[in-house]
């Protein structure tokens, strides 16, 4: 019985192995499709972060909770993975968004024509599968010895054995600062914060980056920011000099410059509004389209 159970969590293990490749694949493939084309729309990129991100939560999970069948934990943990996914929607497409920067620059330093989406979309469904292994790992007992041997067996430990504290101090660390940074203001407060735009919107003209506006936001509207708001300009603060200005990552930096000068006071869906606007902004002055 336990040589069959053994097998039967083997084969598991490899099956969400194998959907995760195809979706890193897949996720590879797509942006390089969007990078090909003259123009992109909100939807086509609402839709591949929304698959990307929720299909690598849901990957996540299982493999947290590959070594645990029993039904009340997995349920438990279907609802952290997804819960955590909920809080880190828009922290993790910034994120993202900083990461194709940062391999853009690095291949466009060495004269590689600007790839940006490959990485990106990458970045996002790995991200949100680490998540999501995470936060089901954290609930999970599994059925079966922890290791005895090995390298960084005290490591293995800890995330072998429960109560794995370390998985619980990191989200203990992470998820309000995710929590704050996506409900920055009483509007936020929706179970999705983020949809598929019905009407293509006017781009705004790409904005050569001049200096940190949340460190003006931050000074000026003070005693106007809510604990939410002050968290998402602080974060934005501390990664805005981290964007390198390689072509689409200056259109994109210097034009949420210009958004977030023009709307400080901007919720936390009104960001990810504006984030959108960035990337299709900054994705056709590359074909130029803009100047």
């Amino acid at each position: 019985m336990d040589d069959k159970r053994e097998a039967g969590m083997s084969l598991q293990t490899k099956l969400v192995l194998v959907f995760a490749a195809l979706f890193a694949v897949a996720a590879i493939v797509r942006g390089f499709w969007l990078d090909a084309q003259p123009a992109i729309t909100q939807p086509q990129l609402f839709w591949s972060f929304l698959l990307l991100g929720l299909g690598g939560s849901l990957l996540g999970w299982r493999l947290g909770m590959r070594h645990d069948s029993h039904l009340g934990r997995n349920v438990l943990a279907l609802f952290g993975a997804l819960l955590s996914w909920r809080l880190s929607y828009f922290p993790l497409m910034v994120v993202s968004g900083w990461k194709a920067s940062l391999g853009e620059f690095a291949l466009y330093s060495i004269g590689v024509t600007t790839m940006v989406y490959p990485t990106f979309l990458l970045v996002m469904f790995a991200q949100n599968l680490a998540i999501g292994a995470v936060a089901a790992a954290a609930v999970a007992v599994p059925q079966g010895e922890a290791p005895a041997e090995g390298r960084l067996l005290k490591i293995r430990k800890l995330l072998f054995a429960p109560p794995r504290r370390l998985l619980w101090i990191v989200g203990c660390l992470a998820l309000p600062v995710a929590f704050l940074t996506s409900f920055s203001w009483s509007s936020d407060y929706v179970l999705f914060g983020d949809a598929p735009w019905s009407e293509p919107r006017a781009l705004p003209e790409v904005a050569e980056p001049k200096h940190n506006p949340y460190a003006d936001v931050l000074g000026t509207y003070w005693d106007r920011l809510s604990l939410g708001s002050k968290v998402l300009a602080l974060n934005a603060r501390l990664t805005y000099p981290l964007v390198p200005e390689s072509p689409w990552g200056k259109a994109m930096k210097g034009t949420l410059e210009a958004e977030t000068r023009a709307n400080p006071l901007a919720s936390s869906r009104e960001r990810v509004d504006e984030h959108y606007l960035a990337y299709l902004a900054a994705h056709s002055a590359m074909h130029g389209d803009q100047p």
